[in-house]
Order: structure tokens, then sequence, then C-alpha cells
């Protein structure tokens, strides 16, 4: 039975299936989004649950992961108003 807090085997798959399709390697995506490739690697490997650092940036980039929520969502509407 597969946690809550994992990604998918299946979308790990079709993500690296991506890269081959594209004909990326995880280095060359990784280097050119500003990460180390051994984490990206790790993560694609299903090494690393992505729940925070490096790691959980890599799943956002790659579409994994939803992308974190902005700082003022739970803000009420007077909060976010600038006050003059």
């Amino acid at each position: 039975m597969m946690k809550l807090d994992q990604i998918r085997e299946d979308d790990l798959a079709a993500v690296r299936h991506r890269f081959w399709v594209e004909g990326l390697s995880v280095a060359e995506w990784a280097a050119r989004n500003g990460f180390s490739p051994a984490t990206t690697y790790s993560l694609l490997a299903g090494r690393l649950r992505a729940r925070r650092g490096e790691a959980h940036r890599i799943a956002v980039a790659l579409g994994l992961k939803p992308p974190p929520m902005a700082d003022d969502t739970n803000k009420s509407d007077e909060e976010k108003t600038p006050k003059k």
C-alpha cells in the first residue's frame, strides 16, 4: 500500500518517459534548472519523498507536486490591502 506522502511510481515513470521522448538526460534537465543531478536522479528513482528542500522544489518543477500556495492565502482581504 502506498503512503500518502509518496509520489506515485506511475508519475515518476511518466517523467522518465518524457525525458526519453524529448531526448533529454536527467542530468541535462537538472543543470538547466539549477538542481543537483544526484538529487534529481534519487527523486526519479523513488528514493526521496520530496517533502522539503531541493527534492521538493524538483518535484514541483517536474509537475509531480503542486506548487506551494502563496504566502498570503490565509490572510483576510483587510490584511492583504496595504495601509496608507
